[in-house]
Parts: C-alpha cells; structure tokens; sequence
C-alpha cells in the first residue's frame, strides 16, 4: 500500500483509492493507554532537555572534548550519559545490540562525520566510549545476551573497534605520522550490578572501586581528583598511541575531562551502594523497544526498554533479539494477572533532518519504511511455520533463564502478529519531541 504524506502544499481533501493519508500529528485519545503514555512521557523528557540546554552549553564551552558513547541497546544501559556525569543530550549515544558495530552504514558515517567536523571547527575533538557490558556478580548469566554472555568476545571486538577509531580519524602527514587527531576512543567495560565504568588503556585499567569510601563514607573531591588523574596518567600515558598528534598541555586536558567522567561515576556508584539511588539491574525487563533515535535519547530510564538505533549493521535482526524479551516479559506479566492480551509494541522515531535539515515529510516517510520493514518481518516469523517454532523455541528458553517452570508457561498460541503493535513518530532535533504520526493500521 502506498503512503501519501499531506503538508500544507498538498490538498487534504485529495481522495486517493487505496492510499492512507498521514496527517500531521495524531491525537493521543485514539490510541491505546500504553503506546499514548510513551509520547505522553516524550513531550515531559522534552522540557527537561530545553532546560539542560545551559548546563550542555557550559560543558561544552569547559572541556576539549565532545563525548560520544557506544554502547548496547541492553535496557540495563541507558543511564550510561548519567552514570558519566553527562548532562543528558550532550553526548550522541549510538546503541546496537552486543556493540556488535560491524561496518558502519552511511547514516552513521554521516553523522559521525558532521559530529567530528563541528567539534573540529570548534578547536575541539571526539572522545569515542565503546562500552560492554556485564554483570560482575553473575556474568555468565546477567550479562550481554547479544554475546550469549561471553564477555571475552564482546571485549575483544569492543578492543577491535577502539582500534579502528584511533587508526582511522587522524589526518597524517608526508611520512605517515598522525599531524591531527579527531577522535580518542577508549574502551569501557560497564559493571551493571554495581553501576561501575572501568577504563582500560593498552595494558592496565582504572576501576572505581578502587576509590569508594569504606563503610560508605563521604567522597572527598578534593582530595581524591588528584589521585584519579595521576592515575589516569599512568593508564593513558602521552606516549599512547591514541594521543599522538597532541601537544602535552592537550594530553593533559583530555585526561583532566576522563578524570571528572570517572570521578561523577564514583559517586553515581556510591549513590546506589548506600541507597540513595534506587537501581536493580538484574535480567532483561524491558516492556517495548524503540527504535530509531532522534526523541529516544532522552528516555534514560533503566529496565523499561530496549533501544535499537536504524543505523546498525542489521536492524531487524536486533528487532528480533529486544522482541523476544519484550514478549517474555509480556508473558511473564499474563503469568501474574492471569490474562490473555499480549502486547509487544515497537515505537519508531527519526528527526527531522535525516534526510535534509527541516525536512519532515521525507523523515516521516523514512520513518513508516522502518516500521514497515519490521512489522513485515515478524509477520513472516511468525507465519511461516519453521520460523515461528525457532522463534517459540528461543521464547521458551529466554523464559526457562527467569526460573520459570515450563510446565506453567501458557500456551503460546496467543502470540500472532496482531499482538505485535506499530508506533511512528518524528521529531525536531531542537525539543526532542516525539510527533506521533502513525500507527500500526496506517502501515
């Protein structure tokens, strides 16, 4: 079927056969309590991120570097900008499932591209974090699912991909030597059972749990920030490879932002020991996926859903991946409330400007061709008849790791594509706010 997008230089009373017509923004009354609470909560997120707006400015104007994280689409690992003391929407967070980066498409490469041109016309450069992540109480089975909880692997391709972006983001001179570098990329491994980033150089890390208080005593900033960056020199020395083509005074300014990174984690991780955050990461729990970016970046509440980002080297195979745990826990949630709706809603959003700067209609149509591609491929899944039983195989087994016996599994006969749900937005990049303009019955 045909999408038509209706602006105001097109005529809304156009009657076109067989073509739904995608009007402006829908009405929030409409639709399902559930999926209205998401733009609900959306249009909430977007006045705080206009607030933040003075606090991202003053860290820009502060330090040398513009951060920008890699990290899973795991919703254990949302808090990763907080957890580093970013102001939320400072940095760009790229999320795919396990890290697994792959060969970067061309959305990415664009906007990592125009990322590294402004910091660079700012006298700036990009500080890239490649974070992995698992739990260090249980890691072989609290961890990356994307890895099949094998945190070697996920390290050495997260080692892998650090390399590459210290190798490639340099501009070199006639000999071969790095004369300017844009990105200094380092690896962090995320400890999700006690809120910890540990950064690893070449040949030692720095963890902070080296620096909490005993007996959760108070942190002494003053104090301590000395002993972190004089570790931090050891770890990262000037003669790193990451740092060649920087001065010593640009060496010790981007070891002097790291620092205050590691030191806002330390007291992120204090918070949770000693209560006064409340964090319980354990499982997958999340209740639906989003997918896209643009209005998703201020949603930073853990254990609520997945993020899968469009640019990932294979979309709907991480679709698959976060849908199989949004329906477990689906289930899981008609366990306890003795019910037979299940719901698995996917909620798509881009900006405005992936196309063009300003260009709703064509974002919206990039949008609804991303809904389409993974509403078509759960329908195909769950139709065909092998497909569907890998599928309920996998289902069964994600259920059998939360303990359940699978004598009291329900029949999975519920599980159709009508209980697989569509959400399409957009969003200007300024507010964030994501503009509900289609659902499912428009696809």
């Amino acid at each position: 079927m045909q999408t038509t997008i209706v602006t105001s230089d097109t005529d809304p009373r156009i009657s076109v056969p067989e073509e739904k017509l995608i009007y402006a923004e829908l009405d929030l009354d409409g639709i399902d309590p559930e999926g209205a609470e998401i733009y609900r909560e959306g249009a909430r997120l977007s006045e705080s991120y206009i607030a933040l707006e003075p606090e991202r400015q003053v860290y820009w104007n502060a330090n040398p570097c513009v951060p920008k994280l890699f990290t899973c689409m795991d919703e254990k690992e949302q808090d990763t900008e907080l957890a580093l003391g970013l102001p939320n929407g400072l940095a760009n967070v790229y999320q795919t499932a396990g890290n697994k980066l792959g060969d970067t498409n061309l959305v990415l490469r664009r906007e990592f591209q125009s990322g590294i041109d402004r910091a660079f016309a700012a006298g700036k450069r990009v500080l890239v974090l490649f974070v992995t992540h698992e739990s260090k109480c249980d890691p072989d089975h609290d961890s990356c699912a994307a890895w099949s909880h094998d945190g070697r692997a996920a390290d050495e391709n997260a080692i892998r991909q650090v390399r590459r972006f210290n190798r490639d983001y340099v501009d070199r001179g006639a000999h071969l030597e790095v004369v300017q570098r844009h990105v200094i990329a380092v690896r962090l491994k995320s400890y999700t059972d006690f809120e910890t980033r540990v950064w690893h150089g070449e040949t030692a890390c720095i963890d902070p749990l080296e620096y909490m208080p005993r007996n959760g005593g108070p942190i002494d900033d003053k104090a301590l920030f000395p002993k972190v960056l004089r570790h931090f020199s050891d770890v990262f020395p000037q003669r790193d490879p990451r740092f060649s083509g920087l001065h010593a005074h640009e060496w010790s300014a981007v070891l002097g932002q790291m620092s205050h990174m590691f030191l806002a984690n330390i007291h992120f991780a204090h918070d949770v020991a000693t209560g006064k955050t409340k964090s319980t990461k354990a499982g997958h729990r999340g209740r639906c996926v989003l997918v896209g970016r643009g209005a998703w970046g201020n949603f930073i509440e853990v254990n609520r859903y997945f993020k899968v980002s469009d640019f990932t080297p294979d979309m709907l195979r991480e679709c698959r991946i976060a849908g199989k745990y949004v329906a477990k826990n689906a289930i899981l949630d008609l366990m306890r409330r003795d019910d037979t709706r299940l719901s698995v809603p996917f909620h798509v959003n881009v900006p405005y400007d992936l196309i063009r700067p300003g260009d709703r209609c064509n974002s919206i149509a990039h949008a609804v061709d991303l809904a389409r591609a993974i509403k078509h491929d759960w329908d195909e899944r769950l139709s065909g008849r092998e497909p569907r039983l890998r599928f309920l195989t996998e289902l069964v087994d994600a259920l059998k790791h939360d303990d359940v016996n699978p004598l009291e599994i329900p029949s999975l006969d519920i599980l159709s594509p009508d209980s697989f749900r569509y959400y399409v937005s957009v969003s200007p990049r300024e507010t964030r706010r994501p503009e509900l303009v289609a659902t499912g019955g428009d696809l």
